[in-house]
């Protein structure tokens, strides 16, 4: 049976309990009506969107209460949040791509002719950043309007746009991680050796994290020069990073979880009940969010330890 997902919970599930190392306090959990496709966190608010395979977007607070919701016809592939909290991008049945307001109202819809991989939209909301399966890259602005475009060697899995300075982040699956200007200019790139399973970089993108699965969390410097890996037991497939390096929380495809600090030593880990398909981090790395395949959604806080 489903959980009301306007009523989240917060005792301590054992699996949390069972970590080991300076462990989080629950400060909510949230489960969402179906299993979970998406989890993007507002870095100004601490407002969380999560979304599911049956096409809902939730807007929880910072308590864990959901303010707002909305479903589409088709299941969600990919969100993001703009760090106000006012702006989402969603990609959905592999070519639209929506824009949403603070009330998740649909502001406008693009439907492209070619299948998207990934979408990112920018802090303040004025830009939206799409991926395309044949290589090619789109930014639109606030008013649909395209307003850059360019191409890579490689289809782009994972975008990010940073926030102390305007560049868009972005990794293939396999083989290659890079900078581009919001024109679409190449500020950098760097071929990897691993495959990608979630990117990650602290504000002003002077270090640059790599979920490289059997190579571990692989970083890099603000021009794409490799800073060497982060090695944790299992197969690292998602990290996330506060605003300044402070702190990272990784999970594995082995269901391992770490909070580590900004050298890579381990300050908490646990295994999860199930598959982790999301994590978010804090921008003072004072908590994180675990999201689970299933649809919970956890938030864990340091700021007091259990």
């Amino acid at each position: 049976m489903t959980n009301d997902p306007s009523r989240p919970s917060s005792p301590t599930p054992d699996w949390v309990r069972r970590g080991k190392g300076i462990g989080p306090v629950v400060r909510w959990r949230f489960t969402a009506e179906a299993c979970l496709t998406g989890l993007s966190l507002a870095a100004e608010t601490g407002e969380v969107l999560a979304t599911d395979e049956i096409g809902s977007i939730y807007r929880i607070d910072r308590s864990g209460e959901y303010s707002a919701v909305t479903r589409l016809r088709d299941p969600i592939q990919h969100v993001a949040f703009s760090d106000d909290g006012q702006f989402v991008a969603a990609l959905a049945a592999e070519t639209q791509v929506h824009r949403f307001n603070r009330q998740l109202q649909t502001v406008w819809r693009l439907d492209l002719p070619e299948r998207c991989l990934q979408v990112a939209i920018d802090p303040y909301g004025q830009y939206i950043a799409v991926s395309l399966a044949d290589g090619g890259n789109l930014v639109f602005d606030a008013q649909k309007r395209r307003v850059a475009g360019f191409a890579t060697i490689r289809p782009l899995k994972h975008l990010k746009f940073l926030t102390g300075r305007a560049a868009l982040l972005a990794a293939a699956e396999h083989g290659l991680v890079c900078c581009h200007s919001l024109s679409g200019e190449s500020q950098w790139e760097e071929k990897l050796w691993s495959n990608v399973g979630q990117l990650a970089a602290t504000g002003d993108g002077e270090l640059v994290y790599i979920a490289g699965f059997n190579h571990g969390i692989q970083a890099f410097d603000g021009s794409g020069a490799p800073q060497g890996s982060y090695i944790v037991e299992g197969t690292v497939n998602r990290v996330a990073t506060s605003y300044e390096p402070n702190r990272l929380i990784a999970s594995t495809v082995e269901r391992h979880l770490y909070w580590l600090d900004a050298d890579g030593e381990l300050l908490w880990a646990t295994v999860a009940p199930e598959d982790v398909a999301h994590v978010a981090c804090d921008p003072f790395g004072e908590w994180g969010l675990c999201g689970l395949i299933g649809g919970e959604v956890i938030c864990l806080d340091w700021t007091r330890h259990s």
